[in-house]
């Protein structure tokens, strides 16, 4: 059977626009079947046995060239992500001392990256998801970056509509109605682009059911596009003991340590105020439970021992 090509360049995103990789996480929620030396994202879950990062990489591959894909990982993890995906560009791996959660990640990342082009458009993806319907999931990072472009003060994240009163996810409430950001950007969002009124950590379930009655609520995917250079003011602005350490990139390695462990909805998302969420409707899975493997699994026709509820081999 002939390889599926890559899309030729004139399908893919312009030039500025940059994919940054999250793999980071030492494999506690999947354990013992994730562990620090295998986390999550370098197990195999689908029916052509690649592990969910390489998976990763070959679905932003489709809109964007290898030389513009970042990956922000754990020095432990060099070694995995050189294995599995091995096209990934010396230069284009940053690797963190010790990991400290999705902040300081990205402003390391972001960093770099308005080094290379004060233009920067970054897309944020976490390495470890489960996307079915590749091409609609593409269309919406899509639609988010055209809308970075025109509203280049946008922070965008991606959100999905609930299907279930799902307790192990984060939660996005959206104001109704097509967002106003201006008349440009109002064409092109075709009201499936929202104001972000609040984040919502993962709630218990009589909070969740809520949260679906309500129909403003969506899950929170972990996803986010902005330019380098906005996300950056952001940092500078709200997360002062995120930037200072890191504003003299010479001396990073020396100061990783000062950086605090938040994500990047605590330090930043939930105090800013352009937040927008652009509404996607593709299959995901955020593996973040044995309940979610399983049904990956199941779907990609894989078969698993499992024991008490939890997945003990892949096989």
């Amino acid at each position: 059977m002939a390889r599926k090509k890559l899309p030729t360049p004139s399908s893919q995103l312009p030039t500025s626009v940059y994919a940054v990789i999250l793999v980071g996480g030492i494999g506690k929620r999947l354990q013992p079947l994730s562990k620090p030396s295998t986390p999550k994202p370098f197990l195999s879950v689908t029916k052509d046995r690649k592990t969910i990062f390489a998976k990763t990489i070959a679905r932003i591959r489709r809109v964007l060239p290898i030389e513009n894909i970042i990956v922000v990982a754990n020095k432990r993890q060099a070694h995995l992500v050189r294995k599995s995906s091995p096209k990934i560009l010396r230069g284009n791996l940053l690797l963190e001392k010790a990991s400290k959660n999705t902040a300081p990640a990205i402003a390391l990342a972001s960093l770099e990256l308005r080094k290379r082009s004060g233009d920067a458009v970054v897309v944020v993806l976490p390495a470890d998801h489960y996307i079915g319907n590749e091409s609609v999931y593409l269309n919406t990072l899509k639609k988010g970056i055209d809308f970075v472009k025109g509203n280049p003060k946008a922070l965008v994240t991606i959100g999905l509509e609930p299907n279930f009163p799902a307790t192990g996810y984060g939660y996005i409430k959206i104001a109704r109605g097509p967002c106003l950001a201006g008349r440009q950007a109002r064409s092109i969002v075709h009201g499936n682009i929202y104001k972000v009124e609040r984040f919502v950590e993962k709630p218990d379930i009589e909070t969740a059911r809520k949260f679906i009655g309500d129909g403003n609520y969506l899950w929170n995917t972990g996803t986010f596009i902005f330019k380098a250079v906005t996300f950056l003011g952001a940092v500078r602005r709200l997360a002062k003991s995120i930037y200072e350490p890191l504003k003299d990139m010479r001396k990073i390695e020396e100061k990783y340590d000062m950086l605090p462990n938040i994500s990047v909805d605590y330090a930043i998302m939930e105090k800013a105020y352009e937040i927008y969420c652009v509404k996607g409707s593709y299959k995901w899975e955020d593996i973040g439970s044995f309940d979610s493997l399983k049904k990956v699994l199941k779907a990609e026709g894989r078969r698993f021992i499992e024991k008490d509820g939890k997945v003990l081999k892949i096989l």
